[in-house]
């Protein structure tokens, strides 16, 4: 994009050292700008959606260099991940392409406008603001925006800022709950197998405020239990005690207290979970629950490692986005908003997609 639709709010440093709070299992890295700069609208940039998930980013970005005048990075950055399959249904490969091309032309009809507040009014009436940004967020700044000059402190204020946030982490979500489902039909007999058909898989692993009690639930303490649970290794009265999967996962090593310090230092947000260490704990899992694997093919226990380590890295993403939120200073009540765009998308893909649930009308 040759600029960007609008600009940040002028207190970035403030932002900054705000975000230097943020823990990545590298260290201190902060939410990087490029979130409402460089023309993203509600597409997060990949290697932004790459970094929020803990996942490198090698041989996952086509070469810039091979755009030409007018080549928007993440738009084809995008392109390129929808052709390479991220969905198996034609319908959710449809549904995605299409919005990514309607991004593109709404980029378009913005970057004309004269002034900052007129490029924000057009992208917040846009229909994509409702269909993959986060309602109640662009609520707020739709009204602000109706009495708003170009002198109106909006533009430094938090307020766009969060917005965009919101926008970008709901998009996401979304896309998660399109990715969940598209994951799920394709083993339909195993889900509806196991009374799973009418349930919003992975929703009782967002992250959840108590009012009452003013805490977020913990959705890595909540997945490492439910593991557990499954190995039979469990702590219901102490659901973070995690020595029984970390006896698992050690195997016949003698590791297993290094192993249970790791596990507590996920859960508690003090070390993110990379690739290779959660494939190391979904294998140990797997070999637990398959007595060894045997008399498994090898492609059911690759499809059962990847649904795990996909489910857990939905849980501990999640964490690491309410975290991160919560750290910038974003209400508990305006982060609660962005994840209950899950549940809603995820009814609308299920019915796109052929199988609405029984609350839907589904069979």
């Amino acid at each position: 994009m040759p600029s960007p639709p609008f600009p940040l709010p002028s207190n970035r440093q403030e932002v900054r050292e705000r975000d230097d709070l943020v823990m990545t299992a590298d260290g201190n890295v902060p939410l990087p700008e490029a979130l409402v700069e460089e023309g993203t609208l509600f597409f997060l940039p990949l290697p932004q959606l790459l970094a929020l998930l803990n996942l490198p980013a090698a041989d996952a970005l086509p070469d810039d260099a091979s755009g030409g005048a007018g080549y928007w990075p993440a738009h084809a950055q995008w392109q390129r991940l929808l052709a390479d399959g991220l969905f198996a249904h034609p319908a959710a490969q449809d549904y995605w392409q299409q919005r990514l091309e309607e991004e593109h032309r709404l980029a378009g009809q913005i970057l004309p406008q004269q002034g900052a507040l007129a490029r924000l009014r057009c992208l917040t009436l846009s229909p994509l603001a409702g269909e993959l940004g986060c309602p109640p967020a662009g609520e707020r700044l739709r009204r602000h925006l109706q009495e708003a000059s170009e002198s109106d402190a909006l533009l430094e204020s938090e307020l766009l800022l969060e917005t965009r946030l919101a926008d970008v982490f709901a998009a996401a979500l979304r896309l998660a709950a399109w990715r969940v489902v598209d994951l799920s039909l394709q083993h339909w007999e195993l889900l509806s197998g196991d009374g799973e058909q009418d349930e919003v898989l992975l929703e009782r692993f967002l992250p959840a405020f108590d009012a009452e009690g003013g805490q977020w639930s913990n959705p890595v303490e909540d997945y490492l239990a439910h593991l557990a649970g499954m190995l039979g290794c469990g702590c219901p009265e102490q659901p973070s005690d995690c020595s029984g999967l970390a006896r698992v996962w050690a195997g016949e090593r003698a590791d297993a207290q290094a192993r249970e310090h790791l596990l507590g230092a996920w859960q508690q947000g003090r070390r993110r979970a990379d690739a290779r260490t959660v494939a190391g704990l979904m294998n140990a899992v797997l070999r637990r629950l398959l007595g060894g694997g045997e008399g498994e093919a090898p492609g059911d226990l690759a499809l059962s490692r990847q649904l795990l380590c996909e489910s857990f890295r939905f849980a501990e993403s999640c964490a690491y986005l309410q975290r991160t939120l919560g750290r910038l200073g974003m209400a508990d009540g305006a982060i609660a908003e962005i994840f209950a765009v899950y549940r809603s998308e995820y009814r609308r893909a299920r019915a796109a997609l052929g199988r609405p649930l029984a609350e839907d009308g589904g069979a």
